[in-house]
């Protein structure tokens, strides 16, 4: 069941998820040791690069982004811009996923080249602290400098953030944050599949747990654990479904698919915001597993949900 492709999914999308969960099947059978020491997680997270480095590079080769090294607000960041790009007073802020302790900006940059090639946009990737080597507070602070650093060239209304699993979580518990610092706020979120909760809490944690082909509790723990102490998890800059949503917060676009244990996390962080009196899109994807953005690039759901979401950005952000 778990590596099962619903019938109900594109023709595109039942071939590239079948060649991609034979991989997946594969990584799930080896062993899996929990680090201990800072160098088990640095070796683990290198494994990780190692695997998804050569995928993410064919994908985003063939779209032809430019990729370029920088400090903003002191925080390490690259700066990607799609071919041919005309500056138009907007930029994107990212923050990857990997349950706080994988990947880098380097390797995460399937779903920034994506959407800056739909939107036109150039798009910020915030190469911030993984845990254990850093925490919450290092990585929500270094997302809000980099902000603050865009926000030197920038309007608030003109900035758009966006952030996939960990990454998702990691915008919406960072906003929070700045608007409680009296930070001004950007003018739309994009949250692909976000981690909005890292307690383990939600029903689908239990009803679809079988049948996540890339998401496991037992994994998904040691992250949270790594990224926050079990007294912090239910921080609202840390799993920001708690947060206070009476207060301002920016229109926001969730993103998912509905082979994912986060399903409750999409609908809770939906609600919160919703409830509390602001815009926010639900738009889940029959069939399609955990970031299936980057997963599968070249089908109809990621184009479908990629455009969409350029399409919230241009609704939202101001274009002067």
């Amino acid at each position: 069941m778990r590596y099962e492709v619903p019938a109900t999914v594109s023709p595109q999308a039942k071939q590239a998820l079948e060649q991609t969960y034979v991989s997946l099947k594969q990584i799930a059978q080896v062993p899996q040791i929990a680090p201990v020491t800072q160098d088990d997680w640095d070796r683990r997270n290198a494994m990780a690069n190692a695997v998804i480095g050569p995928r993410v590079k064919a994908t985003t080769d063939a779209l032809n982004i430019t990729v370029q090294e920088e400090m903003l607000g002191g925080v390490p960041v690259l700066r990607i811009r799609p071919p041919g790009y005309t500056p138009r007073n907007r930029t994107l802020v990212y923050t990857h996923g990997g349950g706080y302790v994988l990947f880098s900006a380097r390797t995460s940059l399937t779903v920034p080249a994506l959407i800056a090639t739909a939107s036109g946009d150039e798009v910020i990737s915030v190469d911030y602290t993984l845990a254990p080597r850093g925490n919450w507070r290092t990585a929500t602070d270094q997302v809000i400098a980099a902000y603050k650093g865009v926000l030197a060239a920038r309007q608030p209304g003109q900035v758009g953030m966006l952030g996939d699993s960990a990454g998702g979580g990691l915008v919406a518990g960072a906003v929070l944050k700045m608007r409680d610092q009296n930070v001004p706020l950007p003018g739309a979120l994009y949250l692909l599949s976000p981690w909005a909760d890292i307690t383990d809490t939600g029903d689908t944690y239990t009803t679809l747990a079988v049948a996540d082909p890339s998401l496991d509790t037992k994994s998904l723990k040691a992250g949270a654990d790594a990224y926050a102490t079990p007294a912090d998890q239910m921080n609202p800059y840390v799993s920001p479904v708690y947060g206070d949503y009476t207060k301002a917060f920016p229109p926001t676009l969730i993103q998912g698919g509905t082979r994912e244990i986060f399903v409750s996390n999409f609908v809770r962080q939906y609600q919160a915001i919703r409830g509390g009196g602001h815009e926010a899109v639900l738009d889940l994807y029959e069939g399609m597993p955990h970031v299936f953005q980057a997963l599968i690039p070249n089908t109809p759901e990621t184009t479908t949900s990629i455009s969409r979401a350029a399409a919230f950005f241009d609704a939202h952000l101001t274009k002067r």
